[in-house]
């Protein structure tokens, strides 16, 4: 309270003049920048009890989620280092969030550019193991952290990458169907609950296989023989593991492998001596047909379920390769594409918008799925909406009414988050442009279900492309003939209405009106008192 006395005096005494040339005010003492940046001051001040540390400048992005530091030098003050010469320099460091609109996301995504490391600045043993490979330190021209959790469905997928200057560059993804914990026996100690999809670890030799090869035995080495050497060598191993854990009660061999780890080990076999003949790539990943649930304890004591849950293999490439499209197809895709099968374009246009399989080039991919989406083609549909989202919010929307329509996964929360955005009328508008010369089914009228049923596609957008019209002449029928759920249906559209201010109100009416009208032709003309009357 006293600073903010003192400065409000401060203030006051500074001259008119200077005051109309922009100087700072009271406000911008409250500025959300201004805020987050004397946390992360104040955070970097409460480090630097533990090591020094320095930067150039901060930069501040609240919208993006953003924080980045420039020049940063660190003195973590190893024990080991009595001279106190070990210095980290990190030319750029950023720290990422979600953005403001992106409610239900959680990341946490530390990014590190330019980083030098010393040798002084490590242990004794990996010292030594850096003298072996010619190294005076570390040389990180990029390491990455990135756990993305979405909220809606408790999935998350997590990325750690690092680049080290002539010796490797790793990458360790992991996608998570489900992460949470369960504390219904203990909430103090909650039993976490994890359901993996799929999990990849990918190495680039730079240089670090030229200093392992001469440090390996020979029969490790020479590809001819190397294949039976390390098969017969990890093969011992699960064995024995197999042995040593195999439960008192277990009748056969204890020993013996599961068809997952002799999955492994045969994949071993044919990746390694191919590596050796080429040493640029290694891959293990998981080989998993669907998500599986993650029992830890399990994996202490159990190096079966470890595989058979994991089904790891090795290779020289991801599984994931498999998706990039051959030449010639793209080729023809990009060209003239009049002679492509149905399947062939719907695969190259969705590998466009998505950028999965091909460079992404999201006109071209909307050039092969429209036709395909207008069909109903639900996926196509959806990969359009998703890929024009951030691009074209209109088509964006309409390409969302006709997922949903094909009953597509998220269709609907597409449209519910892009009407918060384009207002009622603009969004009835566009559903005009899709459904507004839909023909209506009269053996729809044969039951109050029927109508009602009508009514709640068209109102939600799932299995029929949401229109607010329809469902309005839908609902009103249902309700005339007193059905509840239909008259709940009528009063939501009423109160959207109501909300959405003056000029959807306006735009509504003809509408509303022309909703009128139809309901009362087949309220009349088909006689429908009598036919729902008992």
């Amino acid at each position: 309270m006293h600073r903010l006395l003192a400065t409000a005096l401060l203030a006051s005494a500074l001259p008119t003049a200077t005051l109309a040339q922009g100087t700072p005010t009271l406000w911008d003492l409250i500025t959300p920048d201004r805020i987050l940046r004397s946390v992360l001051q104040s955070g970097i001040m409460a480090l630097r009890t533990q090591a020094d540390i320095k930067y150039g400048d901060m930069s501040i992005d609240i919208a993006a989620g953003r924080v980045t530091l420039t020049d940063v030098q660190i003195w973590p003050l190893p024990e080991w280092d009595l001279d106190g010469t070990c210095e980290i320099r990190i030319d750029r460091l950023t720290l990422r969030t979600a953005a403001l609109d992106e409610l239900d996301r959680l990341r946490l995504k530390l990014q590190a550019a330019g980083t030098t490391v010393p040798d002084v600045c490590l242990p004794e043993e990996p010292r030594g193991a850096l003298a072996m490979a010619g190294l005076g330190g570390l040389d990180i021209p990029r390491l990455t952290l990135d756990v993305d959790y979405d909220v809606r469905s408790s999935g998350a997928e997590v990325e750690l990458f690092a680049t080290i200057k002539d010796v490797a560059s790793a990458a360790l993804t992991a996608d998570f169907e489900y992460i949470w914990v369960d504390g219904r026996d203990d909430m103090e100690e909650p039993d976490p609950v994890v359901f993996l999809d799929d999990a990849t670890l990918r190495v680039e030799n730079l240089g670090l296989w030229s200093v392992l090869q001469n440090m390996a035995p020979p029969e490790f080495t020479n590809p001819d023989n190397a294949a039976l050497v390390i098969e017969g060598m990890l093969g011992g191993m699960l064995a024995e593991a197999n042995r040593d854990t195999a439960p008192a009660d277990m009748t056969g061999d204890p020993s013996a492998l599961t068809e997952a780890q002799r999955n492994f080990l045969d994949s071993v076999a044919a990746s390694w001596p191919a590596f050796l003949r080429n040493p640029e790539t290694i891959v293990i990943e998981t080989a998993i047909d669907g998500d599986v649930y993650l029992d830890f304890e399990l994996f202490e004591d159990d190096p079966r379920y470890v595989f058979d849950t994991l089904r790891p293999v090795v290779a020289l490439a991801p599984a994931s390769t498999a998706r990039m499209l051959p030449v010639a197809l793209l080729q023809q895709a990009l060209g003239d594409a009049s002679g492509m099968s149905i399947e062939d374009r719907r695969t190259v246009g969705l590998a466009l918008v998505n950028g999965d399989g091909a460079p992404r080039n999201v006109p071209a991919g909307i050039t092969l799925l429209a036709d395909l989406a207008e069909a109903g083609d639900g996926t196509a549909a959806m990969a359009l909406s998703d890929a024009l989202a951030t691009r074209d919010r209109d088509e964006a929307y309409r390409w969302a009414l006709r997922a949903g329509a094909a009953g597509e996964p998220g269709a609907t929360a597409r449209l519910d988050r892009l009407e918060a955005e384009m207002g009622l009328a603009a969004a009835i508008a566009l559903q005009q442009e899709v459904s507004g010369d839909a023909s209506h089914d009269p053996a729809k009228l044969e039951s109050i279900a029927l109508i009602r049923d009508e009514a709640a596609m068209r109102m939600s957008g799932r299995g029929l492309a949401r229109s607010y019209p329809i469902a309005a002449m839908w609902a009103m029928i249902g309700t005339a003939a007193g059905d509840a759920e239909s008259a709940d249906i009528l009063a939501d559209i009423d109160d959207r209405v109501r909300l959405a201010g003056a000029k959807a109100r306006s735009a509504w009416a003809a509408h509303e009106a022309e909703a009128s009208r139809l309901a009362t032709e087949a309220w009349l003309g088909l006689d429908l008192p009598t036919r729902f009357r008992p």
